[in-house]
């Protein structure tokens, strides 16, 4: 069983408006509960608002469901020059196998990548299309296209905005977010 720190109880009741509840720093969890990419405990019948708080400098995303935490992902947030909004925002869309409508590469008509790191705008060599970067188990968070996705993770900013996730969390956390869910990027 999993038990909320009192760090992360006070970081859901401030996000949420409240005070802080209890002093800082005391940890209760179980080890065997980690993993390299994440856990998720989430015990049968746990119901309440979901909330997902994404923290760019340890680059880890919690998840909450009735103010428990169920869940921690490693993350790679947006690297300098493509930075990760701060703020409050809300799932507004989910897409299991969504494509990058601005970041991909460029293929030939046999598949073969002709430009691997491409943006769109930039020229496309003759013979070329343009094939939009998967990242699948997509939920939307701003409307500036901004995602929550499977993709390479190292724990570092390594995106163009968007917060990557291992893809075994990636898919755990699109199966268990409704839309309207609240993500707080800080």
């Amino acid at each position: 069983m999993l038990l909320v720190s009192c760090t992360a109880q006070n970081e859901i009741t401030s996000a949420l408006g409240g005070g802080y509840l209890f002093k800082p720093d005391t940890l209760f969890s179980s080890a065997k509960d980690a993993v390299s990419d994440g856990y998720w405990d989430k015990p049968s019948g746990l119901s309440g608002s979901h909330l997902i708080i994404v923290d760019t400098q340890l680059q880890q995303a919690k998840y909450y469901i009735g103010g428990r935490q169920v869940g921690l992902s490693a993350i790679s947030s947006g690297k300098a020059g493509h930075g990760t909004p701060r703020g409050t925002f809300s799932v507004i869309a989910k897409d299991i196998d969504h494509k990058s409508s601005s970041y991909g590469s460029i293929v030939d008509s046999a598949g073969n990548t002709l430009v691997e790191e491409y943006t769109v705008g930039e020229p496309i060599p003759a013979g070329g299309r343009y094939k939009g970067a998967e990242m699948n188990f997509g939920l939307q968070i701003t409307s500036g296209g901004i995602w929550m996705h499977e993709g390479i993770v190292t724990s570092a900013p390594e995106s163009h905005g968007c917060i990557r996730l291992p893809r075994k969390m990636a898919q755990i956390f699109y199966e268990n977010t409704p839309i309207g869910t609240k993500v707080i990027i800080k």
